[in-house]
């Protein structure tokens, strides 16, 4: 009899595992999922006020760029939105104008931190062997980082900040 028990322990604690496994990458790929609908509410955001501060200053060149990032496809958003920040930082703006814009950018630098750290995250975890074994992933695509050129302009209020990206970096466990 105690043999049976201790099969049938072993069984129930193997379950355990599994389904807390499964259930985590499920989680992981639903924060991912969460942070790249704040990135793309955060690039739409940005791109709409690149298009109001253009119009209010007649910059034909700003308002093409934020034209194209607004209404871009995902396939060509990386390559829209680094053209954006490259428009952004060839305008000279006045202060309440260019404060706008940084903070937009600032908050799409934020936006970007935080879905490439769910993309990391989840990306260390699928390839773990017993995800990968078991095929827990199942028909989810692996998610792709997000990289632009949002470097803010020299010339703006917030650009004496330290940038995110240079932050210490604090080692993370992915359990």
């Amino acid at each position: 009899m105690g043999t049976v028990a201790t099969v049938v322990l072993a069984l129930a604690l193997i379950a355990t595992y599994l389904t807390w496994t499964a259930s985590r990458m499920d989680r992981l790929h639903a924060r991912t999922d969460a942070a790249r609908a704040a990135l793309d509410a955060q690039l739409v955001r940005r791109a709409a006020t690149a298009l109001e501060v253009a119009a209010s200053h007649g910059i034909e060149p700003l308002r093409a760029a934020a034209s194209a990032g607004y209404h871009s496809e995902q396939d060509a958003r990386a390559a829209a939105e680094t053209a954006l920040s490259e428009a952004m930082r060839s305008v000279s703006l006045d202060e309440e104008s260019a404060t706008a814009l940084a903070e937009a950018g600032r908050r799409v630098v934020l936006a970007r931190t935080f879905y490439n750290d769910a993309v990391r995250d989840t990306v260390a975890f699928r390839q773990r062997r017993v995800v990968r074994a078991l095929r827990l992933v199942g028909h989810a695509p692996e998610p792709e980082p997000f990289e632009i050129d949002d470097t803010p302009p020299l010339d703006t209020p917030l650009a004496d900040t330290p940038p995110i990206r240079d932050a210490p970096v604090s080692p993370r466990v992915v359990t």
